[in-house]
């Protein structure tokens, strides 16, 4: 039906019955030129070092560049001096086509009365760097691009050209970052295509960066991070948990809130609904659940640490059990891959066929499983995840938690972290041992953890890069944009460089906010 309404469509237009149809993105890029021509910005100033960066990259035919400069423009207007850094370097995908680095060229040249713009590709190159990161961001973003890790070593392997222009754009980058001296990069993602190479020389260089991640009328802003790694989560829960010291009314008041969220949860009630069914089924005794993220999500990339890949952290894991007679494992799929949208290709479960002799003591629960994730908690002894904030809700019940990731609860006194693959199975081994009782303390501290990411975690905003709220925007003044109290704290969050969790809490309990410099 699709086709044949398409090929109607093409025909009336051809015979001038109907008018054609502008392409999406060049509809974006046009919306914008209207704009600029509308509400002109401030006329640029001279700038040679210093100042912020704002990246502009290829994004596949979407509006993060525009909402990039717009970002850029408000800083400016607000008396930070601003460079652009236009680089149209297509990695891992992240250009669709040549014809959406025309489109956006367009808009980076009506730009230039307002901003000093470098383009990336003309940088002098510096060889200098180990680019020790680039081999991990390399096959994260070849997971990405295969939507798991099956065949992600294969797809590198086969297009060796792919590590090649990494490692070569990378040069060009530190060498531009050395020689302009920025203060701090504005930054969309830092993980996926050519956003990773920018994020991963900042941190070889000591270069501050904010990033930055959006869904619908959602934004995601990290600082000295990536966004889509709660990066900033452990920092603000170990503030406030300073400040709470001596304010016990403030501490209940949090635990009472996160006690009722984690209950809408369990219930499978809140805005995602990913629980098949409500909790309450005691039937499950598993004494190790594992909570998988979805592999291929921002969330989950550039995580590993103590295992070469998850696909080694369950296979080790599973020989272990296969050793410890008297362990019995549960592995919990992220419910969200029942959504087609979401599926990954990695079938985990296959792991457990190659070790008959576990029989029953192992499972391997899909997404599409009737069961409770937080049922498989309330019967184990311990709780293993990956970055998932599972891991915050298992200690707020009472569970052990013992992480091999880079997770951004790892910090927060809750959780262990241990420093070797043999220290971590020591860990679980004590675990089940019931040597490793969770304190009301760690309990509480996890409330916080999770007050905050339930809470603080995302700023509820129309301004973002999503396409319908990019169709909103993008029709409306700045002075309205900005003066919606959400993109006031988004403002304090870019020219103050504050975490975003602590300004939200700040609006959220009322306190009054330092004046902005």
């Amino acid at each position: 039906m699709t086709r044949a309404r398409e090929f109607f469509r093409q025909a009336l237009q051809q015979l001038r019955l109907t008018k054609r149809r502008k392409h999406h993105f060049r509809e974006k890029i046009d919306l914008y030129l209207e704009r600029l021509k509308r509400f002109p910005g401030v006329r640029k100033s001279g700038v040679s070092s210093g100042g912020v960066g704002v990246v502009l990259l290829p994004w596949l035919q979407t509006a993060v560049s525009m909402y990039s400069l717009e970002c850029a423009r408000k800083l400016a207007a607000s008396g930070v001096p601003v460079t652009i850094v236009w680089d149209p370097t297509d990695i891992f995908g992240c250009a669709s086509n040549a014809w959406e680095v025309e489109q956006l060229e367009r808009v980076v040249d009506a730009v230039r009365s307002e901003f000093e713009v470098i383009n990336a590709v003309n940088a002098s190159e510096d060889d200098s760097g180990a680019s020790a990161f680039l081999s991990e961001l390399a096959l994260e973003n070849a997971v990405q691009k295969q939507r798991g890790e099956e065949g992600a070593e294969e797809m590198l392997a086969q297009n060796p050209n792919l590590e090649q222009a990494m490692k070569a754009h990378t040069a060009k980058v530190r060498g531009l970052l050395r020689k302009r001296a920025f203060d701090w990069l504005l930054l969309p993602g830092g993980v996926w295509g050519t956003s990773g190479i920018y994020a991963g020389v900042a941190r070889e260089i000591g270069l501050s960066v904010t990033t930055y991640d959006s869904g619908p009328s959602t934004l995601f802003i990290g600082q000295d991070g990536i966004a889509a790694h709660a990066c900033n989560i452990g920092e603000v829960t170990n503030e406030l948990l300073k400040e709470m010291a001596g304010n016990p009314a403030e501490r209940r008041r949090i635990t009472e809130i996160s006690q009722r969220q984690i209950e809408i949860r369990m219930r499978g009630q809140d805005e995602f609904r990913l629980q098949p069914v409500a909790s309450g089924s005691t039937r499950w005794q598993w004494d190790i659940v594992v909570a998988l993220n979805l592999r291929w999500d921002s969330a989950a990339l550039c995580r590993r640490h103590l295992f070469a890949s998850v696909g080694d952290w369950l296979a080790q894991l599973v020989a272990w059990v296969e050793a410890h007679p008297m362990a019995r494992l549960a592995i919990r799929q992220h419910p969200c891959e029942k959504l087609a949208t979401h599926r990954g290709t990695d079938d985990f479960g296959k792991l457990l066929a190659r070790h008959p002799r576990l029989a029953d003591r192992a499972t391997y629960i899909s997404a599409h499983d009737t069961i409770n994730t937080y049922d498989l908690m309330a019967g184990a002894k311990v709780v293993l995840p990956f970055t998932s904030r599972v891991g915050i809700e298992a200690a707020m019940l009472g569970k052990p938690v013992i992480l091999g990731s880079r997770c951004f609860y790892e910090a927060c006194g809750f959780t262990s972290s241990p420093a070797t693959i043999d220290d971590y199975f020591a860990a679980i081994s004590e675990a089940l041992d019931g040597k490793r009782i969770v304190s009301e303390e760690s309990r509480e501290r996890a409330c916080v953890a999770y007050y905050l990411t339930e809470c603080c975690l995302d700023l509820k905003t129309r301004f973002t890069a999503e396409p319908l709220d990019y169709a909103a925007w993008v029709r409306e003044s700045p002075e309205k944009i900005w003066s919606e109290p959400q993109n006031e704290d988004l403002l304090r969050v870019l020219t103050c460089r504050e975490p975003l969790a602590r300004v939200l809490y700040r609006r959220l309990t009322g306190a009054t906010a330092p004046p902005l410099n």
